[in-house]
């Protein structure tokens, strides 16, 4: 595998039910994703994306096909091990921020970097800093029911690349947001991911978002339609 691949999918199928309720949810599916690029995956609701990224995630697996991500076959990984490498590689923002209500903002921020094995004394820091790239170090220490929606978002973009991973997955991270509140979780999403130096791999229905991808995958009836490639990447 080239160095610059980061994931790589591979004829990935993906089914639901079985015999004559089968649903086939993605198929044939194959992609790379390099280093230093934040990819873009779109369509219609029920074309697949999320199943795509749940599959490159590790989150579920093909019932066909392959996908590999930092050169390992995720298939030969057991639960604990699958475990360890999203502990130590990957971050998820989904739709919801799903903040922990019985800890601080700051805490939550922390909270994957000790599931990691690190210290709290040394993980708190590390929250403050990077609830600052995001515009949130004065609510470091609020509960999560005393921020607002685009700040519980914003809160969980900071999260996911707090512990500086090698790839971060969003599922339609300002899908429940009004315009300008996702105008601002769309920027802080780029650019932390940017700083982090961590791939960023999304689904979403934000064309705004999208359009800022430097990889544009287009999803239809669970194939993969059209790939294009920014200048820049």
């Amino acid at each position: 595998m080239p160095d610059d691949v980061i994931i790589r999918g591979e004829h990935l199928r993906r089914e639901f039910g079985t015999g004559e309720a089968t649903v086939v949810a993605l198929n044939d599916c194959s992609l790379e994703i390099p280093a230093g690029v934040m990819v873009a995956i779109v369509g219609k609701s029920g074309s697949g994306k999320s199943t795509l990224i749940n599959l490159l995630s590790g989150l579920d697996k093909p019932t066909s096909g392959r996908v590999t991500m930092l050169g390992t076959d995720l298939a030969k990984l057991s639960e604990a091990e699958m475990a360890d490498m999203r502990a130590k590689h990957i971050g998820f923002v989904l739709q919801k921020d799903n903040l922990i209500p019985s800890l601080t903002i700051e805490e939550n921020v922390a909270a994957p970097l000790v599931m990691a094995g690190m210290r709290l004394s040394q993980a708190l820091p590390r929250a403050r800093q990077v609830l600052a790239d995001v515009g949130l170090e004065h609510r470091a220490r609020a509960w999560p029911a005393q921020v607002s929606g685009g700040e519980a978002q914003r809160a969980a973009v900071a999260r996911a690349c707090a512990g500086q991973p090698a790839v971060v997955f969003a599922d339609e991270p300002t899908g429940a947001l009004d315009q300008e509140n996702g105008r601002i979780v769309r920027n802080a999403f780029r650019e932390l991911v940017a700083k982090r130096g961590a791939v960023g791999v999304l689904a979403t229905h934000d064309m705004d978002l999208a359009a800022e991808a430097d990889i544009l995958i287009t999803v239809a009836d669970g194939e993969i339609v059209s790939r294009q490639t920014s200048r820049s990447a």
